[in-house]
């Protein structure tokens, strides 16, 4: 089996790929692993477990049941439109009467899938236009909110509020306290932050990017202006609904001793960062942190391992959005809480008045 550099043009003939929309395939195409393989090989086995769901794109395959009863299945087959015998542990042998090609993706990967898009295709009503479909579509394929729980799905985009915006219009403004995340469901954006005397241009935003959410959970100033390049409408989720619902989903906690069973049992490495500024790190160090700060995060985060999983420890708000940009990014973080001084004080006092 090998991964082919092949455009998957047939991706949209299957369920639930046929319901995402062109730029939500793409988004899932790099997830997606393409197989040839030749005549005679076995694919899977049955009461074999796997993490694997398969999607038959050409050739055949001999399924055979539990019964030994055999069914040659076709790429062109009627009901070629479901992974092939999609169980954790398959029921079928399967083996190919070809030189066969398929998609694989992960088991998980494809059941929160169909979970977020039933979900989003249940609060969508049927004269809703494209733009509506399209923000959500935006948020259902990025990593940080696959991270919500299927069944708050409903809650999160409920609590999302419409704002007409016009050309020229101020969103945030660097320094301000942030109350706020929002995503542009229409229009288009400019990001740019003050250096030195100027005035400099970071970045700008299109229809299904999402931003403020830096500010909400570090309760720290918008570390950027933000200013509409275009009329616009932008969805906007309130800080105390962004906290219980996107917040408390994405940000994982980690107690020592659970890092330290957690390193025992992983298959991947575990690399523990520091977001805290250089001087800082350097006075205090934690023993095998490597030092990332805050402000270097987002363009070092490309250069990340993402088969490793990320423990980030050091200041408290620092380290939570330190663990959301990481997150952001598609990697497995977690936020290390430390046993707090004070509790380690309260113990020896207890003690002592025991004795």
């Amino acid at each position: 089996m090998s991964n082919q550099t092949a455009v998957m043009s047939r991706l949209e003939d299957f369920i639930p790929f046929d319901c995402l929309s062109e730029s939500h395939r793409n988004e899932i195409q790099g997830q997606i692993e393409v197989i040839k393989i030749g005549p005679g090989r076995l694919l899977f086995k049955r009461g074999q477990s796997s993490d694997k769901a398969y999607f038959l794109v050409e050739g055949s395959l001999d399924l055979t049941d539990a019964s030994f009863q055999v069914r040659h299945f076709t790429a062109d087959d009627d009901e070629n439109y479901l992974a092939i015998d999609n169980y954790a542990e398959h029921t079928i042998n399967a083996i190919t009467a070809e030189t066969t090609t398929l998609y694989a993706i992960d088991r998980n990967k494809l059941d929160l899938l169909m979970t977020w898009t039933q979900a989003a295709e249940s609060m969508l009503d049927e004269d809703d236009d494209e733009n509506e479909r399209d923000w959500m579509d935006a948020l259902l394929s990025s990593e940080l909110f696959s991270a919500v729980p299927p069944a708050m799905i409903h809650s999160l985009f409920v609590k999302f509020e419409e704002r007409e915006v016009q050309l020229g219009e101020t969103i945030v403004t660097e320094g301000e306290d942030g109350d706020t995340l929002f995503v542009i469901k229409q229009g288009k954006a400019m990001v740019t932050r003050v250096k030195g005397a100027k005035q400099e241009t970071l970045a700008a935003l299109s229809a299904g990017r999402f931003f403020g959410e830096d500010a909400l959970i570090s309760d720290s100033p918008r570390n950027a202006t933000i200013t509409m390049t275009s009329d616009g409408v932008l969805m906007c989720l309130g800080k105390n609904d962004f906290q219980a619902i996107l917040q408390d989903s994405v940000i994982r906690h980690v107690t020592e001793d659970e890092l330290d069973t957690m390193v025992l049992e992983a298959d991947t490495a575990c690399i523990l960062v520091d977001v805290r500024l250089p001087m800082e790190f350097r006075h205090d160090r934690t023993p095998g942190a490597r030092n990332l700060p805050l402000n270097e995060l987002r363009r070092e985060v490309q250069n990340l391992e993402k088969d490793f999983f990320y423990v980030v420890c050091g200041d408290g708000r620092r380290s939570e959005l330190g663990a959301y940009i990481l997150s952001e990014a598609g990697l497995n973080a977690y936020v290390l809480d430390r046993g707090k001084p004070t509790d380690a004080k309260e113990e020896s006092h207890a003690e002592a008045e025991q004795a």
